[in-house]
């Protein structure tokens, strides 16, 4: 009879050992760094600037120039390279949904749009973004309209993830709002029946601070060939095809 029990106890006792590393929702690892921070950066930019006196420069963003951007408007982290890993050796995939921003949206103080600053002129989007606008309350998503006319007509991609045990992954995410945004981003994670919201942790903690932009997805203003240029992103919510520098910042004076 001992000898049966000690088997017994053996059995309890080396069965979490086997199953310890079997994968779910604790298994995710994930953080959040920026994303070319050394080579682009982004504005925030009231259409009260007074851009008649932004400087002229040469073929990529200067010092002065981004001097100047800093003095009327307000820097922030627009792109993020988010690297997920499912820490377990065996079990079931992570599966991640809806990244999301998790805090508190206030209005802006007045209408801004985003200025985009390349200091070398290479920095292109090197892989295709996922984007994230924080006051629309919905999940991040790939944006077919980027494609311009190819892209027309195809229904936007939510961004999900499935990790299998040991597996990492990396996702550029471009984040925004038309609304002050200060929170953290947040993901769904996933395993059989087990769901929990998790904040992803940045460099500097869980904390965004994303300045409020008009029409994140329509517009964009880049310093471009010694000065600014107004783009417009043809979408199925854009009112406009075309605009300048000038007259976008004369609406706001």
């Amino acid at each position: 009879m001992a000898g049966i029990l000690t088997f017994v106890i053996g059995s309890i006792s080396i069965w979490p050992i086997l199953f310890s590393d079997s994968s779910g929702t604790q298994s995710l690892d994930a953080t959040l760094k920026p994303y070319r921070a050394e080579t682009i950066s982004h504005y925030a930019l009231p259409l009260t600037a007074p851009v008649g006196t932004f400087p002229m420069g040469g073929p990529v963003c200067t010092s002065e120039q981004q001097a100047w951007l800093a003095t009327y408007g307000v820097r922030f982290q627009r792109d993020y390279l988010v690297e997920v890993r499912n820490t377990a050796s065996s079990g079931s995939s992570i599966a991640l949904t809806n990244f999301h921003g998790a805090g508190d949206s206030s209005n802006t103080s007045g209408s801004a749009v985003i200025v985009e600053c390349d200091v070398t002129g290479e920095a292109g989007i090197v892989t295709e973004p996922a984007r994230l606008v924080l006051s629309s309350g919905e999940g991040a998503f790939f944006d077919k309209t980027i494609h311009g006319a190819t892209g027309q007509g195809q229904p936007n991609a939510p961004l999900a993830y499935n990790l299998r045990p040991g597996e990492t992954g990396q996702i550029v995410l471009s984040i925004m709002s038309a609304k002050d945004f200060t929170g953290a981003l947040a993901v769904a994670a996933a395993v059989g029946g087990d769901q929990v919201d998790v904040n992803i942790e940045g460099s500097t903690g869980t904390l965004l601070q994303i300045p409020g932009a008009m029409s994140p997805r329509t517009i964009l203003v880049t310093v471009q060939d010694g000065g600014l240029k107004c783009n417009v992103f043809a979408n199925v919510s854009a009112q406009i095809q075309d605009c300048t520098v000038e007259a976008l910042f004369q609406t706001g004076q």
